[in-house]
């Protein structure tokens, strides 16, 4: 049928445009999302029926909060590659801020990523200050809803919208040939993904959680198992490793649940382990994926946790930590093209009081577990974080500086950045294999960093140049935020 042709090929486009821009965050280029907004424009107006939507930047310069606007629908849309609570946040505090409440009745945040799995409500109230109301589980949208979208697109509005969406892909009216707008094939160019193979144990364990648990369990929703658990191992007094997930009722480890010193005998019920092949897992449906995926996050977050590099929730992303043999500055040895230093964390003090400090700079990143066949990688997107205190309490200039960082970064130091934290991983790895003390819950480990080849040789010179700051640009406080 026309119409599940339409729809096979629109699902394909869209997932090129998510992977373009997720490609182009992690490079450090930013003038993809700038087009994305006029790709989301057109996308929109078909497929919702908001025809007067149009682009605001054009009309304003970075308009506050948003991007799209429908006037006559009373409709607002900010387009953004940041999935994080903190984006949905800073984004509703700008929409309330300059009034545009009052102008209109529906703001969509539309990710052109991948959004979270969740986001706190309490946390999106308190940022509108009770003057507008944003779902989180109706107003923050990613390629999910824009293809149910299209499935209930009559097929006029469908065609309508691919052919937008292919015309900004291939940058191109629709309708030439592949050979009137195809670079040339030859030389070709190795490109740097940034992936790295990731390998774990070819089995995992399934048991039953107790009968207290599942008591105690009973009157929260089915995503909040975790802190049941955490509650459980308090009030014990037993703190368990956080390389497990739980689901329809049963925990899921790399752990040997059979071992009879598991550090998880507490939580199960005996009898019920049993072992499972990893592949024979993920390969059930696309929810048992899903849980694996998730199996592997906490398995590295257990990992990282021995390494001082710390998970931020909310952020969705690994931040350094300082070593406590060296509260104020923390460095990793890497070898890249040679083999140096690099500072993954730094207090910076105050001037008047040096006993006070500032502000601290970490280096972060999040990852994402991909699946090509039966290959499993790992994408690694490098980024900043800023604290306050000595717990690392997230900054609340860290957006501004964070976005100030972007603004000077390069893609070559965002690549190198990724290369740090690729070869830093396979180091900590290398420890574990050879050491006599093999760490035992150490069940990821990563391979070599995934190259392209056969792509068109481009002229990176006239793109990769960044344009000279102004003598006058306002940037943060602290000048070049600490670096040297």
């Amino acid at each position: 049928m026309k119409q599940l042709d339409l729809l096979n090929e629109f699902r394909e486009q869209v997932a090129q445009l998510r992977y373009q821009v997720e490609a182009a965050s992690a490079m450090g280029h930013y003038d993809t999302h700038k087009v994305a907004e006029n790709v989301m424009c057109g996308l929109l107006r078909e497929l919702c029926d908001w025809p007067s939507l149009r682009n605001l930047n054009p009309e304003q310069t970075n308009f506050p909060g948003i991007d799209l606007a429908d006037d006559n629908a009373r409709i607002a849309v900010q387009v953004t590659a940041t999935a994080d609570i903190a984006k949905v946040k800073h984004t509703l505090e700008k929409f309330v801020s300059h009034g545009l409440e009052k102008r209109y009745d529906r703001l969509i945040i539309y990710v052109l990523s991948t959004k979270q799995g969740s986001y706190s409500q309490s946390a999106i109230d308190v940022a509108s200050g009770g003057k507008f109301q944003l779902s989180n589980s109706e107003d923050i949208w990613d390629y999910q809803e824009l293809c149910s979208k299209a499935a209930d697109a009559s097929p006029q509005k469908l065609q309508a919208a691919l052919n937008h969406l292919k015309a900004y892909l291939r940058g191109v009216p629709v309708g030439l040939a592949d050979e009137d707008i195809d670079p040339p094939m030859s030389p070709s160019e190795s490109l740097t993904a940034n992936l790295v193979d990731v390998d774990f144990p070819g089995e995992l364990y399934i048991a039953q959680l107790n009968n207290d648990l599942v008591a105690r369990h009973s009157n929260r929703r089915p995503g909040r198992w975790r802190e049941t658990i955490r509650e459980f191992n308090r009030e014990l007094g037993t703190p368990v490793p956080s390389a497990y997930v739980v689901h329809s009722g049963a925990l899921i480890t790399f752990f040997d649940l059979t071992y009879s010193h598991t550090p998880y005998k507490h939580l199960v019920e005996r009898g019920t382990e049993e072992a499972l092949g990893s592949q024979d897992f993920w390969k059930i449906d696309e929810d048992h994926e899903r849980v694996f995926k998730s199996l592997l996050r906490f398995s590295l977050q257990q990992r990282l946790f021995q390494e001082q590099v710390r998970w931020e929730n909310d952020d969705r992303q690994f931040i350094f930590l300082p070593r406590p043999s060296s509260p104020n500055q923390r460095e990793e040895v890497w070898q890249g093209d040679k083999k140096s230093k690099r500072t993954v964390f730094m207090r910076q003090f105050n001037k008047k009081d040096p006993s006070k400090v500032f502000l601290q700079k970490h280096l972060s990143f999040s990852v994402e577990f991909n699946r090509l066949g039966d290959q499993w990688l790992m994408s690694i997107t490098p980024s900043w974080f800023f604290s306050y205190g000595e717990d690392f309490k997230k900054s609340g200039y860290g957006y501004e500086n964070l976005s100030w960082i972007k603004r000077q970064e390069n893609n070559q130091a965002v690549l190198n950045h990724f290369r740090f934290v690729a070869t830093w991983l396979r180091s900590i790895d290398g420890e574990d294999l050879f050491s006599e003390g093999v760490a035992k819950d150490s069940f990821l480990s990563f391979g070599d960093i995934l190259f392209l080849d056969g792509a068109p040789s481009l002229d990176e010179s006239k793109w990769t140049a960044l344009p000279e700051a102004l003598p006058d640009e306002s940037g943060p406080n602290l000048p070049r935020l600490f670096g040297r």
